[in-house]
């Protein structure tokens, strides 16, 4: 009858216990969370932003978004809405059904207001600003 009061009769039987399973699966975190954080992307690049359409309103109602991004509309109330720019550079999603989304990518810096066609009152405005930097090693 093998010694269970002692650990080392049951490595020595080639059968890790629960502790050497436990032992082992901190190690596999602990390796791919310190390969997650060793890894630096070189050039952050295109994200992208939602303005969700909800409560009869843009939200949020005023974006930073950096040139080069992506911003995409999704509409999240019960009627259609639109995205409209309301002045220098022009974008129109035209009609966003429920469900629907669209987007765009800003194309110069500057502040863009846009509004719903449908519901001028709803109003938002996009601050694009300069690109993404190249991260630092």
């Amino acid at each position: 009858m093998p010694n269970t009061s002692n650990p080392a009769s049951t490595r020595e039987s080639g059968k890790a216990g629960p502790i050497t399973a436990v032992g082992f699966a901190v190690l596999l975190a602990a390796t791919a969370l310190a390969a997650l954080i060793g890894r630096a992307d070189p050039v952050a690049g295109p994200r992208v932003h939602v303005v969700v359409i909800e409560n009869m309103r843009y939200s949020p109602s005023i974006l930073d978004v950096p040139l080069g991004d992506r911003v995409v509309f999704k509409n999240h109330d019960l009627v259609p809405h639109t995205a409209t720019s309301k002045g220098a550079e022009p974008f129109d999603s035209g009609p966003l059904l429920s469900g629907q989304e669209w987007g765009f990518t800003p194309a110069r810096p500057g502040t863009l207001r846009y509004n719903c066609s449908f519901h001028p009152t709803m109003e938002g405005s996009l601050v694009v600003g300069e690109p993404h930097k190249l991260a630092a090693p």
